[in-house]
C-alpha cells in the first residue's frame, strides 16, 4: 500500500523533499558535471604536455647525436624545469650529468643524478643512475659513500657490473684482496648472465700483476 493515501500528499511530500535537498541535489550534479568535464580537460592538457615535452626529447637526442653540446644541455635543462614531473626529466637529467662529468663538474652531476634517481620510478632505470652516481662519487673519491650506493640486496640484472665498479674502487682505495674478490664475483655473475667477460679477466690479471 502506498504511504501516501492521495495525489495531493504525494505532491506536498515532494515539494517538502525538494525544498528540504534540492539545493543538495543541485550541487551534486553540479559537480558531477564539472568533475566529468574537468577531467577531459585535464586529459587534453596532459596530451598536449606530452607532446610537448616527447618533442623536446626528440631534439635533445638530436643534438646528442650531432654532437652539439650547448644545444643539448639548453634543451635538457628546459625539459628538466618545465617538465619535472615527467619521466623525461629523469632522462634529461641523466644527460645533464654526462655533460657535467665532461665538463669535470662532478658536485653538479652527483646532484643531477641524485634527483634522476628520486624521480624514476623505473626500477631498472634507477639501478642504472645509482650506478652512475656510484661511478662520479668514485671519480670524487668518495669511496665510501660510492661502497654504499653500491651495497644494496636487489640489483637484478646489473648484479656484475655493481661487483665490477666495487672492484674498481677497491683498486682506487688500494685495497687490493677486496678488488680481487669483487672481481671473481663480477665474473661469476656475468657468466651466469651470459655477458662478455673479457674485460673482468684482463682487470683480475693486471690486479695479480701489480701484486707480485
Amino acid at each position: 500500500m502506498d504511504v501516501y493515501q492521495t495525489e495531493e500528499e504525494q505532491i506536498e511530500a515532494i515539494k517538502k523533499w525538494w525544498q528540504e535537498n534540492g539545493k543538495a541535489v543541485v550541487f551534486g550534479v553540479t559537480v558531477g558535471l564539472l568533475a566529468v568535464f574537468g577531467w577531459r580537460g585535464w586529459q587534453n592538457h596532459i596530451i598536449k604536455q606530452t607532446d610537448a615535452v616527447s618533442a623536446l626529447y626528440q631534439q635533445l637526442m638530436v643534438s646528442v647525436r650531432n654532437k652539439k653540446d650547448d644545444e643539448g644541455k639548453t634543451t635538457a635543462e628546459k625539459i628538466v624545469k618545465e617538465y619535472g614531473d615527467t619521466s623525461y626529466a629523469v632522462l634529461a637529467g641523466m644527460m645533464l650529468a654526462k655533460y657535467a662529468v665532461a665538463d669535470q663538474e662532478l658536485d653538479k652531476a652527483a646532484e643531477y643524478l641524485r634527483t634522476a634517481m628520486e624521480k624514476s620510478d623505473q626500477e631498472s632505470l634507477q639501478l642504472e643512475i645509482r650506478l652512475r652516481l656510484a661511478e662520479v662519487l668514485s671519480q670524487k673519491q668518495d669511496y665510501d659513500q660510492a661502497l654504499n650506493l653500491l651495497n644494496i640486496e636487489k640489483r637484478g640484472a646489473f648484479d656484475d657490473r655493481f661487483e665490477e665498479l666495487k672492484g674498481d674502487i677497491y683498486v682506487a682505495k688500494g685495497e687490493p684482496v677486496k678488488a680481487a674478490d669483487a672481481y671473481r664475483e663480477a665474473l661469476i655473475k656475468a657468466k651466469a648472465g651470459s655477458r662478455n667477460v673479457s674485460l673482468l679477466e684482463m682487470k683480475m690479471d693486471d690486479l695479480g700483476k701489480n701484486n707480485q
